[in-house]
């Protein structure tokens, strides 16, 4: 039986904005219901890549009332979705929460709920974002304002696994993202550079000094310039 862990929460959200800013070709849905073929394609990319990741294994529709879809196929949930749409029971937008696997520096794979999130799917328009508010995706984890802990292979281990399901959606989807490949997000203590992800440039050096890592830890790695 996997386990199940919950890694804390890191206290804020981390996303990634997917849109389309030529909204006039899905105004079918406004005048007659109907979602525009195309977000069902991408729907589709986006649970084939969670799902091939095994960074979100989908449970639930949080919109629906937390429809369940906990053991459906890809092609399974995208035509519950579609008729749940249909019949207006889904409006507007939905989000899509469920479960995926940490590898663990073992060998063992861990199973934590919400480890990522498909959020704010829209049906208006070509628009969505992918979510994380969990870390272990960096080398060090904040445990409060003075606390650090090194999590060298677990990072290394799982930080590819990311970046890879949100480079293959975004040369899949094709639609434009925020942050971009080569943008850079520095307000929150866990920066952002495109699909990567960076500990701050002050957290990381405090772990550093407060509690050295390995001498092999490449620090110049998990840095972004000033």
């Amino acid at each position: 039986m996997t386990k199940t862990i919950d890694f804390p929460n890191i206290g804020y959200t981390i996303q990634w904005l997917f849109k389309d800013e030529d909204n006039d070709i899905y105004s079918d849905y406004n005048t007659i219901g109907v979602a525009h073929e195309r977000i069902y394609e991408d729907l589709h990319i986006i649970l084939t890549q969670f799902m091939e990741s095994r960074l979100l294994l989908p449970v639930q529709l949080t919109q629906t009332g937390n429809f369940g879809c906990a053991g459906l196929q890809t092609d399974q949930i995208v035509e519950e979705i579609r008729q749940l749409v249909r019949s207006r029971i889904i409006t507007q937008q939905l989000d899509i929460y469920g479960y995926g696997y940490v590898k663990m520096p073992g060998g063992e794979e861990i199973m934590q709920p919400d480890l990522i999130q498909l959020t704010d799917f829209r049906f208006t328009e070509r628009s969505f974002k992918i979510t994380t508010f969990k870390n272990v995706w960096t080398p060090v984890a904040t445990h409060d304002e003075d606390n650090f802990s090194w999590q060298i292979d677990l990072a290394e281990l799982n930080a590819p696994r990311l970046e890879h399901c949100l480079s293959a959606i975004y040369h899949k989807i094709k639609l434009p993202v925020t942050p971009g490949p080569e943008e850079e997000i520095r307000s929150h203590p866990i920066w952002q550079k495109g699909f990567k992800l960076f500990p701050s440039r002050e957290i990381i050096e405090s772990a550093y000094n407060e509690d050295p890592p390995p001498p092999n830890f490449d620090i110049a790695k998990y840095l972004l310039p000033k």
